[in-house]
């Protein structure tokens, strides 16, 4: 059975825990990370990458006070950042001076841009050794920038450095052999990376600096197109793997959890996921920008078939705004 759950009972359990509710019992409604100290409620930095030092595990105590979302949302255009960008950008992450990589769905070409300018430059080239690869996703810490691509046979999450405008693979690995349409990334408040294994079904909790020490982080999932922290350290995944419909489901390790309501039709096609302000926001290759408010549970669609298809979304450094990518643009959306 797939490892989802309704998003509805969990929301709820959030703002029982969030009123105030014994601190073990929101470790066990919300599934403290393993290694969490029994009666700590976990936290996780409002955006990518984490701002949390390694040596911290999601199941911390909160060093900050829980967010609430209200209800109900807005969403407006602040900034058009740059358009006219190439053709088949899917990708971003952002670099620690809080400028972008951009990264193709197909091809090696990874492109930076500065939002201070809008200038746009070509970084670099993924490394491949055959003429088959489709770059899965990118992802960047203070150290280096990991970028996972599907070769002929299999997936691998590669190292490079950024430096001087020029993107240069390390030639270390953070994650080999993996099965196809694996590589799925985003770094947890640990300072570790999460990444997925495609059909396999899995999240493997990464150590760069030890790829050996690879763990299982979770199971059960099929289709994952997105991974996103919320304030309080719980890892949602964005899961359309039933064909129908799609799943926003909190991973809760090593329990397994009842199947999910469901909220948005698979059609709509989901691509990412980010939080901010305690609300998850999900783009899909409908055009639609989706808020899912925590601790509630009515998902509110946002720029519906406006954009074109939007293919990223990400905090911005400062953690106050978003930022959007379409298949020609990069914009700045004020949201609440």
């Amino acid at each position: 059975m797939r490892r989802a759950v309704a998003v509805a009972a969990v929301l709820a359990a959030l703002t029982t825990a969030c009123a105030g509710g014994p601190a073990a019992d929101r470790a066990a409604q919300l599934g403290a990370a393993p290694g969490a100290t029994p009666g700590e409620a976990p936290t996780a930095p409002g955006g990518e990458p984490p701002a949390e030092p390694p040596d911290r595990e999601p199941g911390d105590e909160p060093a900050d006070p829980v967010v609430i979302a209200p209800e109900h949302g807005t969403v407006a255009i602040a900034e058009t950042v740059a358009e006219d960008l190439p053709p088949g950008l899917r990708r971003a992450a952002a670099l620690p001076d809080g400028t972008l990589l951009l990264t193709p769905a197909t091809g090696g070409t990874v492109h930076h841009l500065d939002p201070a300018t809008g200038n746009l430059t070509a970084a670099g080239e993924v490394e491949s050794t055959t003429g088959e690869m489709t770059i899965v996703d990118i992802a960047a810490s203070e150290e280096a920038v990991y970028i996972a691509y599907e070769g002929a046979q299999s997936n691998r999450i590669s190292r490079y450095t950024y430096e001087a405008g020029t993107l240069r693979p390390t030639g270390s690995a953070a994650a080999r052999d993996l099965p196809r349409g694996a590589g799925l990334m985003t770094f947890g408040p640990d300072g570790l990376l999460y990444a997925s294994t495609g059909p396999s079904g899995d999240i493997l909790r990464i150590d760069p600096a030890r790829p050996a020490g690879t763990t299982t982080f979770s199971t059960g999932h099929t289709d994952l197109r997105g991974l996103a922290w919320d304030p309080m350290g719980v890892l949602w995944t964005v899961d359309p793997g039933n064909g129908s419909t799609t799943d926003i489901s909190p991973v809760v390790p090593e329990q397994p959890l009842p199947p999910a309501d469901t909220t948005v039709p698979a059609a709509e096609d989901p691509t990412d996921v980010a939080q901010l302000a305690g609300s998850l926001w999900m783009t899909t290759a409908a055009g639609t920008l989706w808020r899912y408010p925590l601790p509630n549970a009515s998902p509110e669609p946002f720029l519906t078939d406006d954009l074109g298809p939007l293919t990223a979304v990400l905090p911005t450094p400062d953690g106050e705004d978003l930022w959007l990518l379409t298949e020609t643009s990069l914009l700045r959306l004020t949201v609440t």
